[in-house]
């Protein structure tokens, strides 16, 4: 993920740890463990984070005609 593709959807969520913490595993290439300790989030918020970016992206990949719904990542 982009930097540019990061922002864009981080505009639609809340700012705080959570969100730099996926930016940190997502656009900078962290281990989720060091971008979980770096904004104080347990490795379970570092992981929800992710996961939840991560789905955010699919589904504008998808509205956007990128990709199909449940097409592996890529």
């Amino acid at each position: 993920m982009t930097n540019a593709q990061f922002a864009a959807l981080a505009q639609r969520m809340r700012s705080g740890p959570a969100q730099e913490c996926a930016r940190l595993v997502l656009v900078e290439g962290l281990r989720q463990v060091d971008a979980a300790a770096q904004t104080g989030l347990s490795a379970q918020g570092a992981s929800n984070a992710v996961r939840r970016v991560r789905a955010a992206f699919e589904l504008a990949q998808v509205a956007a005609g990128q990709k199909k719904p449940g097409e592996a990542p890529g």
